[in-house]
């Protein structure tokens, strides 16, 4: 089965490459007939099967808790993958065998690649992502909003949107608003690691996205990448752009009826 990350850099290729379908059939390793209905949908149809679980599957969250650790020890005091199978065994009671640990663990560390950041970037590259938090001066009293800020790195162009909350459902409304307003989608979309947008955090810049934000880049063809962990420098463009909404534009307090005027 063809994952949704997989649909979303097939359609990615087609949209910024401008890779043929045979072209996409060759490097992706897939039939054209499959190519072709991958580029008619955003993300596959449910598939019922399910398939047989290892002894090792509720276990990934604990060894991926310990790779992202080590990232931070010293080289020679990190993890072997015998030592990870030992103390599943210990503080978790793992009955599997040692060959399982070792083939997850080793397919984490081939995903992870080191990622340099540019300085500079091409126009519709790249588009920084954040949640600044304001205090709205309502009839019933003061509260605070959350607003969704879009910006350019090209061109420091942004896009600001009050939103009820900061649920995935929001942030995907207050995208699609922001794709709108530029009339067009980047390349590239960062943000730093939300929960409504990044359940867990794997190795290095690895991440496991929401479904529905996942489903959201495929459907746009942008690439959903993250910065690192206590990183947020990473994305200086909105960074700076969050501190104008605070300083500038909600000083002094705005006073408003209801949200959908903020």
């Amino acid at each position: 089965m063809v994952r949704v990350d997989e649909y979303a850099r097939i359609r990615r290729a087609r949209r910024v490459d401008k890779m043929s379908i045979r072209e996409l059939s060759r490097r992706f390793h897939h039939s054209r007939r499959k190519i072709r209905e991958i580029l008619g949908q955003a993300e596959p149809k449910p598939y019922q099967r399910r398939r047989l679980s290892s002894m090792v599957d509720p276990l990934k969250p604990v060894i991926d808790a310990i790779l992202h650790a080590d990232a931070e020890a010293p080289p020679k005091q990190r993890h072997t993958a015998a030592k990870i199978f030992r103390r599943l065994q210990a503080e978790y009671n793992y009955g599997g065998s040692y060959d399982r640990v070792r083939l997850y663990i080793a397919a984490q560390q081939r995903h992870e690649r080191q990622t340099f950041i540019p300085l500079d970037h091409d126009p519709g590259q790249r588009l920084e992502a954040d949640f600044g938090h304001i205090y709205v001066a309502f009839p019933e009293g003061r509260r605070q909003v959350p607003v969704l800020l879009l910006t350019w790195a090209y061109s420091n162009c942004p896009f600001a949107i009050a939103l009820p909350s900061e649920r995935t459902e929001a942030i995907l409304h207050g995208m699609v608003e922001g794709f709108t307003f530029f009339g067009c989608v980047p390349r590239e979309v960062w943000w730093d690691n939300p929960k409504t947008v990044v359940p867990h955090i794997l190795v290095g810049r690895q991440r496991q996205l929401h479904e529905r934000y996942q489903a959201l880049s495929s459907h746009y063809t942008f690439e959903p990448l993250f910065c690192r962990v206590r990183q947020p420098q990473e994305k200086p463009h909105v960074e700076g752009r969050v501190r104008h909404l605070q300083r500038d534009w909600a000083t002094p307090v705005p006073q408003m009826r209801d949200l959908a005027l903020t």
